[in-house]
């Protein structure tokens, strides 16, 4: 809990001191992470647009189905590898079809460090 209560404070300082995402991974790597958009499905989801909710994530209801599951004591093994290979599907495939439109929050930033330093390696060995 801690880990994610650091991560969650310097996302929240990288968005305020610099403009950014508050997500890491989008910082990061310029990309967005297979989670992407669950935040903004969640605020649809509350003001009942269902539909707004599926765009933004089309797996938010995952992470009520696994407190569900946990409560229950019926989430096993199995269940979290389906649960993690179904996220990581939807994620590839999001950034397949959507990303290259640059429909949010499938956006690339192209300001992230990965982006950042490969440019600055292309633009130091000639391959600009």
């Amino acid at each position: 809990m801690l880990i994610f209560g650091v991560v969650g404070l310097l996302s929240m300082a990288a968005n305020v001191l610099f403009q950014k995402s508050i997500c890491l991974f989008t910082n990061v790597f310029g990309i967005p992470s297979p989670a992407c958009g669950m935040t903004r499905a969640y605020m649809s989801l509350l003001q009942g647009d269902i539909r707004a909710a599926w765009i933004y994530h089309p797996l938010f209801l995952m992470p009520i189905l696994i407190c569900v599951l946990a409560l229950c004591k019926k989430l096993s093994q199995p269940i979290i590898i389906l649960f993690t290979i179904l996220l990581l599907v939807v994620w590839i495939l999001r950034l397949i079809f959507i990303l290259p439109h640059n429909i949010e929050p499938m956006v690339y930033n192209s300001h992230a460090l990965i982006p950042t330093l490969l440019s600055i390696v292309k633009h130091w060995i000639g391959w600009v």
